[in-house]
C-alpha cells in the first residue's frame, strides 16, 4: 500500500478570514527547509488580488522555492496566462466565494480555454482548492483537489450519505441527458444536539422511512451505529407571523435519555468524522482515472476503477483530526495549512505517513 501524500497549503485563506497576515519570508524559509516532507506546496496567495499573488510566487521562485501558483477564479486572466508560461501545475482558488452557477461557468471557461488540448485531455495539471461539489469534482480531469467539508461537517453535526435510487444505493447520479453519470452524495444533519426542522432537506429526520431504513442498514453494515436523534423543530405554516418560543418548538423523539457511553453518529462528532472519511474512501474508489478526456462517460456504478486517479487531499487542522484519520483505511492523502502547523501536528503527520 502506498504511503499517504501530504500537501502544504500556505494558509492564506484561513488567515484572511481571521484578519491575520502570513509573513512571506517566514513561509519561504519553512518551505525551503521542509519541502521534502510534502508532495507539493502552494504559493502564498493574496485572496482576490491576482497581481499580489503573482508577485509572491515570483519572489519565491527567485529564492529557488517551487510552489504551485494560485489563480483566483473571476480575477483578470492575464495572471493565469503569466503562470502558464512558466509552470504546468496551477491551482484554482477563491472557489468558495462564488455562487454555484458562477463557479460552474468560470470553471468551464477556464478548462476549455486554457487547460485542455484539442482532443479534450488535460495539457496542464490543475488543483482545485476547497472543492467539494461532487459534480464539478468529477466532471473535469483535475490532477488534484482538496476538501475540508467532510471534516467540518462532522464537527457541526452532519454526515455524508450516498444517493439512493430504486431502493438501492447509487454512488452515481444520472445527469439530465442520461448519457453520463456522476458520483453523488448528500450531507444530512444527524446530531442529537442539532435542531431538526420539519420540511427541510438537510435533516436526517425528514427523510422518508424507506430511505432511513436503507441508510440505517448501510450504516450498520459498515460497522457504525446511528444512535438516537432527540429533537425536532416544527416549522410554522407559511404566512404564520407569530413568534414561537424555541422551547415550545422542541420535542423529544424518544422517551428515555441517550446512553452516551456508546459513541454513535448521533451523539459524537468523532464518530461522524470517521464515518465521513470512510465515505470519502468509497468515493475515491469510484473516481475516474487520470488523465482522462473531459466529459468522458463514467463506467457503471458497480465498478471500482484501478489505476492512477485524481489525488483527493482531505484537510486537517488538529492532532485530534489526525488521530481519527489513523482509524480509517485506506489512509487518506491530507492537506495541512501552514497557519495550523505546530510541533505536535508536524510530529503526528510524520507518524501518520509511515
Amino acid at each position: 500500500m502506498n504511503k499517504p501524500r501530504v500537501m502544504l497549503d500556505s494558509g492564506a485563506y484561513t488567515a484572511s478570514r481571521k484578519g491575520k497576515v502570513i509573513d512571506l519570508d517566514q513561509y519561504a524559509e519553512f518551505v525551503k527547509n521542509k519541502s521534502q516532507d510534502f508532495e507539493a506546496c502552494i504559493n502564498l496567495d493574496v485572496i482576490g488580488n491576482g497581481e499580489a499573488s503573482y508577485k509572491n510566487w515570483k519572489y519565491l521562485r527567485g529564492k529557488g522555492i517551487n510552489t504551485i501558483p494560485v489563480y483566483h477564479a473571476a480575477t483578470d486572466e492575464v495572471w493565469l496566462q503569466k503562470y502558464l508560461r512558466h509552470t504546468d501545475y496551477i491551482a484554482l482558488g477563491a472557489i468558495a466565494n462564488l455562487a454555484t452557477k458562477q463557479r460552474r461557468d468560470a470553471f468551464h471557461n477556464l478548462w476549455i480555454k486554457y487547460f485542455l488540448d484539442e482532443k479534450g485531455f488535460p495539457k496542464v495539471r490543475v488543483h482545485g482548492l476547497g472543492l467539494t461539489a461532487i459534480p464539478i469534482m468529477f466532471r473535469y480531469p483535475w490532477y488534484s483537489l482538496d476538501s475540508f467539508t467532510p471534516v467540518i461537517s462532522a464537527v457541526w453535526g452532519s454526515v455524508l450519505l450516498p444517493l439512493v435510487r430504486d431502493n438501492d444505493f447509487r454512488y452515481f447520479g444520472v445527469l439530465k441527458d442520461e448519457k453520463k453519470s456522476w458520483i453523488g452524495m448528500s450531507i444530512y444533519r444527524i446530531s442529537d444536539q442539532a435542531v431538526h426542522t420539519v420540511g427541510t432537506t438537510s435533516s436526517y429526520t425528514t427523510l422518508k422511512p424507506y430511505l432511513t431504513d436503507r441508510y440505517e442498514s448501510f450504516i450498520k453494515e459498515n460497522g457504525f451505529t446511528l444512535g438516537k436523534i432527540y429533537y425536532q423543530k416544527i416549522r410554522p405554516r407559511r404566512g404564520k407571523k407569530e413568534k414561537i418560543e424555541s422551547e415550545q418548538k422542541l420535542f423529544s423523539l424518544i422517551e428515555e435519555p441517550l446512553d452516551t457511553k456508546e459513541r454513535t453518529l448521533a451523539n459524537h462528532w468523532e464518530e461522524r468524522m470517521r464515518w465521513n472519511l470512510t465515505m470519502w474512501t468509497k468515493l475515491q474508489e469510484r473516481a475516474p482515472i487520470y488523465p482522462r478526456k473531459f466529459d468522458e462517460p463514467f463506467p457503471k456504478e458497480e465498478s471500482i476503477i484501478e489505476g492512477k486517479k485524481t489525488i483527493m487531499y482531505m484537510g486537517v487542522s488538529t492532532t485530534t483530526h489526525l488521530e481519527i484519520f489513523n482509524k480509517v483505511t485506506p489512509k487518506l492523502d491530507i492537506l495541512i495549512s501552514f497557519a495550523y502547523l505546530n510541533d505536535n501536528i508536524s510530529k503526528m503527520i510524520k507518524k501518520y505517513v509511515k
